[in-house]
């Protein structure tokens, strides 16, 4: 048997039947969404320039201290600054241009997804703001 309800509650299909309104829902700020999706746009443009041109003549360093051909670096662990390992400017110079592509890669990744967040975001905007006319669409 149904629960009776009473003139003037707020209820509709999803609410349970023991609540006599709906859930509140978390309402999201549309500019600090723009915002966030500008940052990403930003974040992932950065790690495209960083990939494409930062590390096309990457300066090999050991613990801040310039490497050049021939020399050798005690390899830093997440543990320990020196560990048994020794890595040459060779190895070093290969690991970075190894590397590079995946930053590269996410960097346009990252760029895309923001883009596209963007626009989702103005559409959105475009729309809510376009039924505030009381003439029309």
């Amino acid at each position: 048997m149904p629960i009776p309800r009473h003139y003037g509650e707020v209820v509709n299909s999803i609410t349970p039947v023991g609540q006599s309104t709906p859930p509140r829902r978390r309402v999201s700020h549309p500019t600090v969404r723009m915002v966030l999706d500008v940052v990403v746009v930003v974040a992932g443009v950065a790690l495209l320039v960083w990939g494409i041109v930062g590390m096309a003549s990457p300066t090999i360093t050991c613990r801040g201290a310039e490497m050049h051909p021939g020399d050798t670096c005690f390899k830093a662990t997440y543990t320990a600054t020196r560990s048994n390992t020794v890595q040459t400017y060779e190895q070093r110079r290969r690991s970075i241009a190894q590397s590079r592509p995946t930053v590269i890669g996410l960097g346009a990744a990252l760029t895309a997804f923001g883009a596209v967040m963007s626009w989702q975001s103005v559409k959105t905007r475009r729309r809510d703001h376009s039924s505030d006319n009381p003439i029309g669409p």
